[in-house]
């Protein structure tokens, strides 16, 4: 299976220089390649071609590799089969601050130690904060520029790593109040990092809203506005890993809602549910499953949190009413923990195969 390392870069002066000219340059690429498909009738196969003749009569492009301006324009195509197939927008041109990252294919770099060598860039100090296992083969690499550097992401095919059988099972409900419940009463609170953040945010705003646009004072303030949302999302990926490898531990077989969280994070409670990002969440699931040998289980989501996990009588509740009493059976619960038995009630791990994605959220 393929799984993305992710390393903090530390380029010196020059190596930066080669990064941010490599960038813009692919950024040229992107929009001369649009601005042809989108007058001309042309293909993208054509397009590689000619940039064969692009570098003989423009020596700047000779300095960055023909693998990485190639994948600018395989980038650009995939963009267009979106847009066909999935009904998306019309690709953008790109502006300087649109454009933040370019790709070597398994040529052109080689990472030895420390040192990550780039093609016409030079050898990049990396920061290893985890050892890419032995026997992994590296596909691709991908440099990437965000407010706080650069960063060397390697797609790696790895072997899976299971871990020992276990037959504890659970159901999981995801929710805004507490951010999951599971069957056995265990509660995950709801961290809210934008909502905790919005303090912080105002006031970087607010910095950015006085500044005159255009100025270097202006430019400066967005970074810091940057650096605000990034540490926010920093925090969500810390807690989203830290909880679903907690649980791909603990139990062999997980059932969770098939949800449609998009139609979700469009609603009334978008705010909400968009801080919570139950799609990560489930997708990190999904893949942490598949490379354990676990169960990754999707159910239908129809009325769990209306259904008795008990005696199965349906009964209307209200969002504010936090309490499940079945006037059947006489059960008394947290609302959260009668969904997410009911959840575990409807798994069914005879058809389940190990670490399959489910379709509504991954």
């Amino acid at each position: 299976m393929l799984k993305t390392y992710k390393y903090k870069l530390a380029p010196n002066k020059q190596q930066r220089l080669s990064l941010q000219r490599t960038l813009d340059t692919c950024r040229e690429v992107w929009n001369m390649a649009l601005e042809q498909r989108k007058y001309q009738r042309t293909h993208w196969t054509v397009q590689c071609r000619e940039l064969t003749e692009l570098k003989a009569g423009f020596p700047e492009y000779k300095q960055v590799h023909v693998h990485i301006l190639q994948n600018v324009v395989k980038k650009l195509q995939r963009s267009f089969e979106r847009m066909w197939e999935l009904g998306s927008g019309f690709p953008r041109f790109k502006s300087q601050n649109r454009y933040h990252s370019f790709q070597f294919n398994n040529t052109g770099f080689s990472l030895s130690g420390k040192y990550l060598q780039l093609s016409k860039i030079g050898n990049v100090k990396v920061r290893l904060s985890r050892e890419i296992p032995d026997g992994s083969v590296i596909k691709s690499l991908t440099l990437k520029q965000t407010v706080s550097g650069w960063y060397a992401c390697f797609a790696v095919d790895v072997a899976p790593q299971p871990l020992p059988t276990s037959d504890a099972t659970v159901g999981i409900d995801v929710g805004i109040e507490n951010y999951a419940a599971l069957s056995d009463g265990t509660m995950i609170q709801n961290p809210r990092f934008y909502e905790c953040g919005q303090a912080g945010l105002r006031r970087a705003q607010r910095r950015v809203a006085r500044r005159k646009k255009g100025s270097n004072r202006r430019r400066k303030a967005v970074v810091l506005l940057q650096k605000v949302h990034e540490r926010i999302a920093n925090r969500r990926a810390d807690f989203l890993h830290k909880q679903t490898t907690k649980l791909v531990k603990k139990f062999g077989a997980i059932a969770v809602e098939n949800l449609n969280v998009k139609g979700l994070a469009g609603g009334i409670l978008a705010k909400q549910v968009n801080d919570a990002s139950w799609g990560t969440f489930f997708g990190m699931l999904a893949y942490k499953a598949e490379s354990a040998g676990r169960q990754l289980i999707g159910v239908d989501c129809n009325k769990t949190s209306q259904t008795c996990p008990a005696c199965g009588t349906v009964k209307k509740k209200s969002l504010s009413q936090r309490k499940h009493e079945c006037v059947e059976c006489g059960l008394v619960l947290h609302r959260d923990t009668a969904a997410a038995q009911v959840i575990l009630g409807r798994m069914c791990p005879s058809d389940a195969k190990i670490g399959e994605p489910i379709p509504c959220l991954v």
